[in-house]
């Protein structure tokens, strides 16, 4: 069941991350609102300016090492076997490729407090200056 308390609870949570993150000029934040759409703030979808894959993957090992669980959710279409069999070719869509590879979607679950909010986003500055120099 949707309704306006969680999209209220997940607005909390995004802003909270945007409010911590914006600072860090080697991470990219999500767009939740333009002039013609508004999110329902289900992911937090964090892109890493000019990482790597192997990067974006050895700050996530950073970040589940500090207990925190963070998860890849956007996974390129071309790239998964059926449309690999019908011929597309993921390395074909540059973009999708670009954005797959630097992308960790952060927690977003009703329940999650402001605390463990900044521990989340301790875990990612944390894991991104381990790994981007």
């Amino acid at each position: 069941r949707y309704d306006n308390d969680t999209l209220i609870k997940r607005k909390h949570i995004v802003d909270s991350y945007n409010n911590l993150l914006r600072n860090d000029a080697r991470l990219e934040l999500p767009v939740f609102e333009t002039a013609n759409k508004t999110s329902c703030y289900h992911i937090y979808p964090l892109r890493i300016k000019n990482a790597t894959e192997e990067q974006r993957d050895s700050i996530m090992q950073h970040i589940f090492n500090a207990d925190v669980s963070v998860n890849v959710h956007f996974l390129p279409v071309p790239g998964m076997s059926f449309y690999k069999g019908l011929g597309y070719k993921v390395t074909d869509y540059k973009t999708t490729c670009d954005i797959s590879s630097r992308e960790i979607s952060l927690p977003i679950f009703y329940d999650l407090t402001d605390e463990q909010i900044k521990t989340v986003v301790n875990a990612v500055i944390d894991s991104v200056n381990k790994v981007i120099k």
